[in-house]
């Protein structure tokens, strides 16, 4: 199968996912990612323009991006620092929102789907190793590839309505845990 911007996708039997070859997202340090496409041989025609879009806006997205979600990834570790601390654990010490990227190792792989409730919206989901975090990591989830919807640790949903089980969280990007 091809997609625009990715090429020939192999399809991965046991999962069902589309995968692609590496494709290099600028925007995200220059890193270069698998694209893994689930749901997509279900949907109809108009859904996998959105998937194409989705992939497209994702690719070409441009660095500020990042910096838009900087306070709720600050949120994050600030909630996880505080419980590290109330359980006596080693912290790692982050002195502003922008010192966060120093933190921050992306993944390789980039999961695009459509979201299973709420908007039905096409999403891509990467997951990020971060230093504050190692067991959960960092999720950041970009709605049609464009806009930060949701970051936190890493938990599979494409919204924090969806995590949580509450619609009006829906445009919430990150939810603290306390």
């Amino acid at each position: 199968m091809q997609i625009p911007g990715l090429g020939t996708l192999e399809k991965d039997e046991e999962n069902g996912w589309y995968i692609s070859q590496a494709v290099v997202v600028p925007a995200l340090n220059q890193q270069a990612y698998t694209f893994l496409l689930e749901g997509y041989d279900e949907a109809d025609e108009a859904n996998k323009a959105a998937y194409q879009s989705t992939i497209t806006h994702f690719i070409a997205l441009d660095p500020s991006i990042l910096h838009k979600a900087e306070a709720e990834i600050f949120a994050y570790y600030q909630d996880t620092a505080n419980y590290r601390k109330s359980e006596k654990l080693d912290v790692v010490h982050i002195a502003t929102a922008a010192d966060v990227w120093q933190h921050i190792q992306f993944g390789d792989e980039a999961l695009v789907c459509q979201r299973p409730n709420g908007d039905k919206t096409v999403y891509v989901s990467i997951e990020c190793d971060c230093d504050w975090e190692a067991e959960q990591g960092l999720q950041i989830v970009f709605r049609q590839g464009q806009t930060i919807s949701k970051v936190g640790p890493f938990d599979d949903f494409m919204s924090n309505a969806d995590a949580y089980g509450e619609p009006g969280l829906d445009k919430v990007i990150y939810q603290s845990r306390g």
